[in-house]
């Protein structure tokens, strides 16, 4: 453990001697910045669920309004980490992603391995249902039918049917999982290795991994999202550390892999003080919402434009409501960490909260 806090220490002090240059967010860009409707779901390790409308691309700055409280916090580097016990777990909090399904409700994934439905139209939540272990991402697969949670202690993918809440499968897949996604003809899952730094290509029909994606610029890779025609699957490596959680020497990215190739593409290298963690589309594929870590007061989302990577939108999500409230953050070193994001489209309003 005290090998992660001097390491995430030394991330802070890489991130406070950097300038975020104004130029991705001035003025002049706002002709290209496109007009969305839609509200975005944030998960973080502080237990609530922050709302964005992409409408007006507002901070969140209401306790009340702004955010869906769900569980206490907690920490993904706590406990059980691919394996490795990395220090004694407090038992419960935290969050990490969460999936739509029908009916206006969230299903969410908790750091617990345990999963949680909330109902946005009543404000109802259901009891906690242990399912895995520390769970990453909550994606709706391709048939619609089942939800696959990725998990970070142990390595699996879960399926999990949605309408029954039960488990229908546990996946093996590597040592702790994060991201997954699909070919447009569910031939192929592509699922990323937190700590190893790959992503493994498993025929969904056996299950078996097929090709395992390695590239040196990926050492600590996170959740990721298929574009829209499945010809690329995106991956974020925010590389906080090197392999065997040593102190990081590679910049944060996005990986670009071709789908037809199974091979990297390109690179997008983030902006000073932004560790991306997760990445979804809008439906044409033309832009991408970014949530990134900055290991400091904040957590940010950023609105990339997908073929010439310019960062158009860079807004606070997390520093924006705390400070309104004074609030300090005790856990992580003091940073709030934002983790996966779900985009209601069409959605013209916040529900409300409860």
């Amino acid at each position: 453990m005290k090998k992660v806090l001097l390491v995430m220490a030394a991330l802070a002090l890489l991130a406070g001697g950097y300038y975020l240059a104004s130029s991705h967010t001035d003025a002049a860009q706002a002709s290209s910045i496109p007009n969305l409707t839609g509200i975005a779901f944030i998960s973080g390790e502080g237990g609530h669920i922050a709302l964005v409308n992409l409408a007006n691309w507002k901070s969140p700055t209401d306790l009340q309004n702004d955010r869906i409280a769900i569980t206490e916090a907690g920490s993904e580097m706590e406990g059980v980490v691919a394996g490795l016990h990395i220090s004694k777990s407090r038992g419960g909090g935290g969050m990490h992603s969460c999936a739509l399904i029908p009916g206006d409700r969230l299903v969410v994934s908790m750091l617990d391995g345990n999963v949680v439905e909330y109902n946005l139209k009543t404000g109802v939540k259901s009891r906690q249902m242990h399912v895995g272990n520390k769970f990453c991402d909550a994606v709706m697969g391709p048939n619609g039918k089942h939800i696959y949670f990725t998990d970070m202690a142990d390595g699996h993918v879960y399926e999990w049917d949605w309408k029954t809440m039960k488990l229908v499968d546990k996946i093996p897949v590597g040592a702790g999982v994060c991201a997954i996604g699909w070919t447009k003809d569910q031939k192929y899952a592509y699922v990323s290795d937190m700590p190893a730094g790959t992503v493994d290509v498993i025929d969904w029909k056996t299950k078996k991994i097929v090709k395992k994606i390695t590239d040196p610029q990926m050492t600590f890779v996170h959740q990721g999202h298929m574009t829209p025609d499945g010809s690329q699957f995106w991956v974020t490596a925010p590389n906080e550390f090197d392999p065997g959680l040593k102190p990081p020497t590679h910049k944060s990215q996005i990986v670009i892999i071709s789908t037809k190739t199974n091979k990297v593409i390109d690179h997008i290298l983030m902006p000073a003080n932004r560790y991306p963690h997760d990445l979804t589309f809008t439906p044409d594929g033309k832009w991408v919402l970014i949530p990134a870590r900055t290991y400091q007061k904040d957590s940010r989302l950023m609105l990339m434009n997908a073929k010439t990577h310019e960062i158009v939108r860079d807004i606070s999500v997390c520093e924006s409501c705390h400070d309104a409230y004074g609030i300090q953050i005790r856990m992580n070193e003091g940073h709030p960490n934002l983790c996966g994001i779900t985009v209601a489209w069409g959605m013209k309003h916040k529900p409300k909260t409860f």
